[in-house]
């Protein structure tokens, strides 16, 4: 298989309160897709060490996290 980023601009001026991403690709798509992406108010959660790490490295700040032991879940 072929992981490829999806054409989202579409949503070029949606706003939401919380992006949710369960890979690194996730986080590569969203630069893809919007390589001005300012996180400002916009919670970010991930859900796995990996794609926790590529939230950080990508310079976001990771709001929610799981899976941790107070945590099991999103």
């Amino acid at each position: 298989y072929e992981t490829v980023s999806a054409d989202l601009s579409d949503l070029e001026n949606v706003f939401y309160d919380i992006l949710a991403f369960f890979s690194p690709s996730g986080i590569k798509s969203l630069f893809e897709n919007f390589p001005d992406f300012k996180q400002n108010k916009t919670r970010i959660a991930a859900f796995g060490p990996t794609t926790a790490k590529a939230v950080t490295d990508a310079g976001l700040i990771l709001d929610i996290e799981a899976p941790l032991p107070n945590a099991p879940s999103m």
